[in-house]
C-alpha cells in the first residue's frame, strides 16, 4: 500500500548531509514495511537484521564500538555485499539493544553507508538489561535524524481502498480555497471517511477491509492489534504492576472522551486520591509508546500557544479511531457508518480531528475557561490563530466559538467540522466537512529572508 512516508525518505537521501534515519511509531504503523521497500528500490544491496526477534545478533554490537568492527561482523554474519555509496544497512525494533543505538554514532561517522533503523520505544527509557556488554552506552542523539511514522491518514486509506485521484484532488482543492465541493463527491468522501472511522489506519486492517470489504473480518484484525500492543506493555514496561496500570490508562480512554468534562482524570481510572502518583507514569509510556497523543489546555489563545498550556489539563486521544472504537466493548459499526442522530459518536469524530491535526504536524491544544461552559476543541497557530470546533451531530451552533471570535483586535480565524459541505458563514467561519480536518494545509515554518532581502 502506498504510504507518504516513501516522499519523505526520498527527501531525507537526497540531503548529503544526512545522518542515520531512526524512524519512530507505534507498533504495528508499517514502519519495517516502508523501509524494506525503500531499501529495496534504492539501493543495490542491504543488511536488515531484528534486534527484538533476533537477540543473538545483539553480540554484533559488543565489545569494540567501531564502525569497522561493526560492518565486517554484519558481512560475514550475513552473507551480503555492501558496495559503499550503494548499500545500506537497516537495525529493526533498535530499542532492544542499548549498545546498537549507541553503534549509530560510529556508523555516522564512518559514513560508507546509509543507516536506517526503526523503534517503537525509543522515548522511553531502554531497559539495562538490554545492553550486551554491561558498558554503559552512547547517546547516538545528535548524530542521526528521525521521522516519525503514524497511522494511515484518510488520504492514504482513499488510495488502499481504490478512490479516484480526481476526487482527493478535489477535496483538496476545495477546502484549500474554501469553496463548496460537487455535492456527489461530498456524499462519496463523506462515506468513504465514516468508514474510515471504523476501520482506522493500522495497515493490516486497511488492507484488510480493502481486500474483503468486511467489517467482521476487520474488527478481528483490529483486536489482535490492541492484543499486540497490551502484551508490548507487559514486555517493555519493568514490573507487572507498571503493566496493570498502562493498561488501566489506555482502557479508560474511550469512557474519558465521552464524558462531559472530556479532559483526562486520572480519578476515573480508579476512585482513590493520588490517582497521579499512581497512573502518571503509565500514561507517559503510552505517550512515549506512540499509542496515546495528549491535548494541552491552555491558559489563553494568545500566541505563542505553547507558552500558555496548563500541564496538569488535558485531554487524551488514541492515535487511531480503528483502536479507540476497539477498546469498546459495544461500539456499534452501523451507527457510525449510517449517521445514526441518536448515537453518541462526538468522541470518535473528535479523536479523528485530533489525529488528523497530528499526522499534519501541529501539536494539540484546547481551550476550555473555568467555571464556565467557554470550550474551542482544538487550537492551532499557522498564520493566525485557528480556533476548531468540532459537531458530530445535528446542533452546529457553537457559543464559545461566536464568543472568541467577538473579542476585538485579535487575529483569529474560526473552523466548524461539522455535516454539510464547504462554506463560510456570516461570522466569517469556514465550515469544513467531517473529512476536512484530513485535508487541511501541513503545519509549517514560515520562510523568513535573509537581512538582504529585507524592505
Amino acid at each position: 500500500m502506498k504510504r507518504k512516508i516513501e516522499e519523505e525518505l526520498s527527501h531525507w537521501k537526497d540531503n548529503p548531509e544526512r545522518k542515520p534515519l531512526v524512524m519512530l511509531g507505534c507498533r504495528q504503523v508499517g514502519k519495517t514495511f516502508s523501509i524494506r521497500e525503500f531499501l529495496s528500490k534504492n539501493y543495490k544491496s542491504y543488511v536488515e537484521i531484528n534486534l527484538e526477534r533476533q537477540p543473538e545478533k545483539r553480540s554484533i554490537f559488543s565489545g569494540d564500538l567501531n564502525a569497522e568492527n561493526i560492518i565486517d561482523r554484519l558481512i560475514i554474519d550475513s552473507g551480503t555485499e555492501l558496495i559503499p555509496g550503494k548499500s545500506a544497512i537497516f537495525l529493526d525494533e533498535i530499542q532492544a539493544s542499548k549498545s546498537a543505538f549507541s553503534s549509530l554514532k560510529w556508523l555516522k561517522e564512518d559514513g560508507r553507508f546509509d543507516i536506517f533503523a526503526s523503534g517503537s520505544f525509543l522515548g522511553m527509557e531502554l531497559n539495562d538489561e538490554n545492553s550486551t556488554d554491561g558498558s554503559e552506552p552512547i547517546s547516538p542523539l545528535g548524530y542521526v535524524n528521525t521521522l516519525t511514522m503514524y497511522p494511515m491518514d484518510f488520504e492514504e486509506y482513499l488510495w488502499a481502498v481504490g478512490a479516484k485521484d480526481k476526487l482527493i484532488d478535489a477535496a483538496r482543492q476545495s477546502i484549500s480555497e474554501g469553496c463548496p465541493i460537487d455535492p456527489i463527491y461530498n456524499k462519496l468522501l463523506s462515506d468513504h471517511f465514516r468508514r474510515y472511522l471504523i476501520v482506522g489506519g493500522m495497515p493490516e486492517a486497511v488492507k484488510t477491509y480493502a481486500e474483503t470489504k468486511d467489517y467482521a473480518k476487520t474488527v478481528t484484525v483490529i483486536k489482535d492489534i490492541l492484543d499486540i500492543l497490551r502484551a508490548d506493555a507487559g514486555k517493555y514496561s519493568k514490573k507487572n504492576t507498571d503493566r496493570m496500570k498502562i493498561l488501566a490508562c489506555m482502557a479508560s480512554i474511550p469512557a474519558q472522551l465521552a464524558s462531559d468534562r472530556r479532559k483526562f482524570q486520572f480519578v476515573d481510572i480508579e476512585k482513590s486520591s493520588g490517582g497521579r502518583n499512581r497512573y502518571g507514569e503509565a500514561l507517559e509510556w503510552l505517550i512515549n509508546a506512540g499509542m496515546v497523543y495528549r491535548c494541552y489546555n491552555l491558559n489563553s489563545v494568545n500566541p505563542p500557544l505553547s507558552l500558555n498550556i496548563k500541564e496538569t489539563m488535558f485531554k487524551a486521544y488514541m492515535c487511531d479511531t480503528g483502536l479507540l472504537i476497539g477498546l469498546m466493548d459495544d461500539a456499534d459499526p452501523g451507527a457510525i457508518v449510517n449517521s445514526d442522530p441518536f448515537a453518541n459518536n462526538g468522541a470518535i469524530m473528535e479523536n479523528a480531528v485530533a489525529a488528523a491535526l497530528v499526522k499534519n504536524g501541529y501539536p494539540l491544544y484546547y481551550y476550555a475557561k473555568e467555571d464556565s461552559t467557554l470550550e474551542i476543541d482544538f487550537v492551532t497557530n499557522r498564520k493566525s490563530i485557528e480556533l476548531i470546533e468540532v459537531k458530530s451531530g445535528k446542533n452546529k451552533r457553537s457559543k464559545s466559538l461566536r464568543v472568541m471570535l467577538s473579542e476585538k483586535d485579535r487575529d483569529r480565524k474560526g473552523i466548524k467540522i461539522c455535516e454539510g459541505n464547504i462554506m463560510t458563514d456570516e461570522n466569517s467561519v469556514l465550515h469544513l466537512p467531517l473529512y476536512g480536518a484530513s485535508f487541511l494545509p501541513k503545519s509549517e515554518v514560515d520562510y523568513i529572508p535573509p537581512v538582504d532581502e529585507l524592505p
